[in-house]
């Protein structure tokens, strides 16, 4: 039986699922971390012992820390491994690499076989000893009568393969050095050249780390075909197949573990009546109830008021809204927990659309305008020779952007008959209005930016914002689509725009669907020669966000 299967088998009895837990798909035992983990420590003793966690820190030294280019060579423990568990070596936040350390990295591995497998199991040994220590230092309150937090159980039971990790790429360490060094043939370097050119051309400076791990994989399948280079290394085979098969465990528990919330009431259907007070009731996994969820109103999408944050107790009551809400069919509730356990995945849901109406018992309700709170904006400014009192400044029309301003004289106290009809300047002529796109497809829009460009030909680039989440959008430009249906990954996409220059151009963003995390959210550059500018567009099922270009004459 390969070790693959053994973990397996290892994994699902010390989780606890039997054949009676799993008799149907749709129930699933949710188990305390904190048991299993004293299980999994009863059950296996030896690598929590003082004795043998001194005895491994004598012969391979301290817990130290990686660097960057260390945790690189992390792409060659297998290239078969998603960028969910590389999150766990990589500081948070970092989801790409440069260009040519990966390169170099590519480079080491076809001609300095020996080298490069020595290397990464001195770096995997460092990064294996860091997730052993924290299993250690853990287990010890595990074992003790001092109490265990929920998070460090998750914690354990995360980080807990780093004794096998260390154990494995000790051998690697071992055998490296009886390995046979591969001499490349010309047709094969040739081979490799083309590869890296290719890389090049497809990325600038930076590549993201899932495709990174693409590209090794490729690389790596290429050294195979030629019995080349890394591949040809024996010791490091062993040790890519052990590792791949201990981290699809890792991660198959670590989805397991995961939270998960959910918001049962409101729902499509509710209507919350201001000023009553409102209760929102919800269901979660794998979150116990000392952890912490926030509530956020939102509408359209816009957080318009937070809630506030609540104990997971599955129902908070009580709650007031802000009165000078106005009604609407289009409010949602959105939950987010508070200091996730798995700091790469956090618990959220939003709720479908429900209304929020107004009840007052002595007089009608008011019409939705006068509950609408507007900022004053400043009225037109008009030359001098004007006289305006306040009411005017109120009924005159709103301010057009494209229009000169003109000056205003200060009021003086004048009587409401004595106002005459605003004189504009002669010289300054109203040009006929280019009315801007409100709608499309029955969804609103909403400009965000508008920007000038020297250029009636600029590139953009597209790319996803945030969580790569399965977001499939469509890119228009007046109208007209210039990217259509397309899912968006952290890979830059570009594309040549051929601008109107005789009026303002749109380009919005428009969804197919909502993604894992709502809303659709893409990052644009806009490259005009030699200048850029980076714009960050989100839509929804009910409105799309917008930039408005306009060509310099």
């Amino acid at each position: 039986m390969s070790i693959r299967y053994v973990l397996i088998a290892l994994f699902f009895l010390s989780t606890g699922f039997t054949k009676t837990a799993r008799a149907s798909d749709a129930y699933v035992v949710k188990e305390d971390p904190i048991e299993v983990s004293k299980k999994i420590i009863t059950d296996d003793p030896l690598p929590w012992t003082a004795e043998e966690h001194q005895k491994i820190l004598e012969k391979l030294g301290p817990v130290g820390m990686l660097g960057q280019m260390d945790k690189n060579y992390l792409l060659l423990q297998s290239p078969w491994l998603g960028t969910e568990y590389l999150q766990g070596a990589f500081d948070e936040g970092v989801n790409s690499i440069p260009v040519e350390q990966l390169l170099d990295l590519l480079n080491l591995a076809a001609n300095s076989p020996q080298q490069t497998s020595r290397k990464l199991a001195e770096i995997s040994i460092k990064q294996a000893l860091r997730e052993y220590d924290k299993a250690f230092q853990i287990a010890a309150s595990l074992k003790g009568s001092s109490t265990v937090a929920y998070d460090d159980a998750i914690d354990f039971l995360q980080s807990r393969f780093g004794y096998l990790k260390v154990k494995t790429a000790k051998n690697l360490l071992d055998e490296s050095a009886l390995a046979d060094n591969a001499v490349l043939d010309k047709k094969t370097g040739k081979k490799i050249s083309d590869r890296f050119k290719n890389i090049r051309k497809k990325y600038t400076d930076e590549i993201p780390l899932t495709n990174a791990l693409n590209e090794v994989k490729a690389f790596y399948t290429l050294l195979e075909d030629v019995v080349g280079g890394l591949a040809k290394v024996e010791p490091y085979t062993k040790f890519t197949q052990t590792i791949t098969e201990l981290n699809e465990v890792q991660l198959r528990e670590r989805k397991h573990w995961r939270s998960a919330l959910e918001i049962t009431y409101p729902d499509k259907g509710t209507v919350w009546t201001i000023p009553d007070e409102v209760s929102i009731q919800w269901t979660t996994e794998n979150l116990p109830p000392e952890k912490t969820i926030k509530f956020y109103l939102l509408r359209d999408n816009t957080v318009i008021e937070e809630l506030g944050i609540f104990k997971n107790t599955a129902v908070a009551s009580g709650i007031k809204l802000n009165k000078t809400l106005p009604r609407g069919t289009n409010y949602r509730i959105m939950g987010i927990e508070l200091f996730p356990a798995d700091k790469f995945h956090t618990a959220k849901f939003a709720t479908p659309y429900f209304t929020i109406d107004k009840r007052d018992p002595n007089t009608p309700p008011p019409p939705v305008e006068e509950i609408l709170v507007v900022e004053e904006k400043p009225g037109p400014e008009i030359e001098e020779e004007v006289m305006v009192t306040e009411e005017v400044v109120v009924a005159a029309a709103p301010p057009v952007k494209q229009q000169p301003e003109v000056e205003v004289e200060p009021v003086e106290a004048i009587t409401e008959t004595s106002i005459p009809d605003p004189v504009v300047r002669e010289e300054i002529a109203v040009e006929e209005k280019v009315e801007k796109r409100t709608d499309f497809g029955g969804r609103s829009i909403t400009y965000v930016k508008e920007l000038e460009v020297n250029n009636k030909i600029v590139k953009i680039n597209l790319w996803d914002h945030g969580r790569k989440d399965g977001d499939i959008v469509s890119i228009y430009l007046n109208g007209y689509p210039i990217v259509s249906e397309y899912l968006l990954t952290y890979q830059k996409k570009g594309f040549e725009l051929k601008l109107d220059p005789s009026k303002p151009n749109d380009l919005f963003l428009y969804a197919h669907n909502l993604g894992q995390f709502p809303p659709n959210t893409v990052s644009i550059e806009i490259i005009d020669g030699d200048a850029s500018e980076n714009i960050i567009l989100n839509s929804d099922l009910s409105r799309c966000e917008a930039v408005l270009i306009n060509v310099k004459q």
